[in-house]
């Protein structure tokens, strides 16, 4: 063996070497100089700055051992040193990944619930979902209270999305145990449950503007009301509605009114009526009430004028003060004084209309009576004289 030589080697026989590709080697140098070109003429380009790898290149033989870094052939080249894919530059310059998009926000499945219940559009579910997200302190009570107004809606969707606007707005109070004033209004009148949530709900969020004293005063007035209705449960809705949607400020107060009712003895369609005039009437109430009692003083039967002249007074016209007519007695007894006659006889003075008048009209019918016996009496006398 020869000095120099590999085991099993003939003499005369060369170590065989892995030539690199000529054209490969050539588009690694083309490419390397477009790049040091590019980066010298760019704005932020700096003479003499090493120009990064050619990132399509460096994915070709990034994979070929024989063509990246590992190759010794091919490290002391300029710039292929820096195809290969175990280099830095090349690890750092290789395209990231395209991140996954976000999967949509899963809806609540409570909520998911109450909206397959409801049939309720899926797009006022996602609104509703994410407004329950800032709701997660009250969200039980939240979903209690849905169920049960949406109950009775005409139109749930509708409904919902008045609704979802009151808890964006901090309006929206969940189902929450009732108040002991609005308990005692719902023994007294047989309220449903519907009606006591919904005066619950007036007085907590009374309490929550800081309102106490306005709240004990609106169910004070809503009692006031509800004495002379028949149908207390459909009237504590329509009130405590008002108040709650801000259509009226405050109900009007009923004590002018109860004295009215106390005098003139009204019937129980006559107060209702009579109320219904001073809800209606509020912003001139004390002139609508003089009108009343103006047509009441003149009447016969007050509580039939009263349901005469409630129609014109709740759709807000002015009534015509009645014509001069006799005054009630003062025991309010429903008689009335008669009218002095201008003839004469006994009905010329009626005026005082008291027990002297009504004795003397009975004498009077008394002595008519016996003359007309005593009459009758002779004739028989002389008919029985003329048969003898």
């Amino acid at each position: 063996m020869m000095p120099g030589m590999m085991p099993g080697m003939m003499p005369g026989m060369m170590p065989r070497m892995m030539m690199p590709n000529p054209m490969m080697m050539m588009m690694g140098m083309m490419a390397q100089a477009a790049m040091m070109k590019a980066q010298q003429n760019s704005p932020g380009g700096q003479d003499g700055a090493p120009p990064g790898p050619n990132p399509l290149l460096a994915g070709m033989m990034g994979g070929n051992p024989l063509l990246g870094a590992g190759n010794p052939m091919l490290a002391g080249m300029p710039g292929m040193g820096m195809m290969g894919g175990g280099s830095a530059g090349s690890s750092s310059a290789a395209p990231e990944p395209m991140k996954p998009q976000p999967a949509e926000d899963e809806i609540d499945p409570d909520v998911r619930e109450l909206g397959d219940y409801f049939n309720i559009e899926d797009r006022w579910i996602k609104r509703l979902n994410e407004t329950m997200k800032k709701r997660k302190d009250t969200k039980e009570q939240d979903i209690a209270k849905l169920y049960e107004v949406l109950e009775r809606a005409r139109s749930p969707t509708g409904l919902l999305t008045v609704k979802i606007g009151e808890m964006e707005c901090g309006q929206f109070v969940g189902k929450i145990k009732p108040d002991k004033d609005v308990e005692r209004l719902a023994r007294k009148f047989k309220l449903d449950d519907h009606v006591t949530s919904r005066l619950t709900e007036l007085v907590v969020r009374r309490k929550g503007n800081k309102e106490e004293e306005r709240a004990r005063k609106d169910l004070d007035r809503i009692e006031q009301h509800l004495r002379y209705c028949k149908r207390p449960s459909a009237m504590a809705t329509l009130l405590a509605g008002k108040l709650l949607e801000g259509e009226v400020d405050e109900l009007p107060d009923l004590e002018e009114a109860e004295g009215i009712m106390q005098k003139y003895k009204l019937d129980e369609d006559a107060r209702s009526k009579l109320r219904e005039i001073v809800e209606k009437r509020a912003s001139d109430q004390k002139e609508v009430l003089v009108q009343v009692r103006k047509h009441l003083d003149t009447s016969t039967y007050p509580s039939s004028m009263l349901c005469k002249i409630a129609r014109p007074l709740i759709d807000g016209e002015k009534l015509a003060d009645p014509p001069d007519r006799p005054v009630r007695n003062p025991g309010g007894g429903g008689g009335m004084n008669p009218v002095a006659r201008d003839s004469g006889g006994r009905d010329q003075d009626r005026r005082g209309g008291g027990g002297d008048y009504r004795d003397r009209e009975r004498r009077d019918r008394s002595r008519d009576r016996g003359d007309r016996g005593d009459r009758d009496h002779r004739r028989r006398d002389r008919s029985r004289d003329r048969d003898r």
